[in-house]
């Protein structure tokens, strides 16, 4: 998520893949794997992490460390992001749907449909739950018997 903000530097990388999972310990391969960086990236700037209080270094592991101010701000900082993008999202879905049809050119596209459907006969095939099952040759057949009925009624 801050790839998408901050750019695609190696270090947003690594604090972006250690957000992920914050309790998490990681070693510096899973790092830079997880990451998608090098190795020798990697060790130009993990102890930059360190120093900086956003990493802790526990033998030859890594982990996030969640008593930094720093860490606690990114990790609320990425909530609330995250928050905003879905507020944003739904709200483009909305005008989406909203907007699709209005009343009249959804009505004209339901006049327009070239079956006629009998809904008390749909509603007693739901309330009763009957299915129909074919195989897939016999949907085949149905299929290529409606193509030819469809286009035998474009020469007329």
């Amino acid at each position: 998520m801050y790839e998408k903000i901050f750019g695609n530097y190696p270090q947003v990388k690594v604090i972006n893949y250690i957000l992920i999972n914050p309790k998490r310990e990681y070693t510096k391969k899973q790092i830079a794997v997880g990451a998608k960086i090098s190795r020798v990236t990697l060790d130009s700037f993990i102890t930059d992490l360190i120093k900086l209080d956003i990493l802790e270094k526990e033998k030859s592991k890594y982990r996030l460390n969640l008593n930094s101010k720093i860490v606690k701000i990114l990790v609320d900082a990425q909530v609330n992001i995250a928050e905003l993008i879905m507020k944003d999202q739904l709200k483009k879905s909305e005008i989406i749907y909203g907007e699709a049809l209005n009343d009249d050119e959804f009505e004209e596209f339901m006049n327009s449909l070239d079956y006629e459907v009998d809904i008390d006969e749909e509603i007693d095939k739901l309330e009763n739950n009957e299915h129909i099952t074919i195989t897939r040759e016999e949907y085949e057949n149905l299929k290529n018997k409606q193509k030819s009925i469809n286009s035998s009624d474009n020469l007329c």
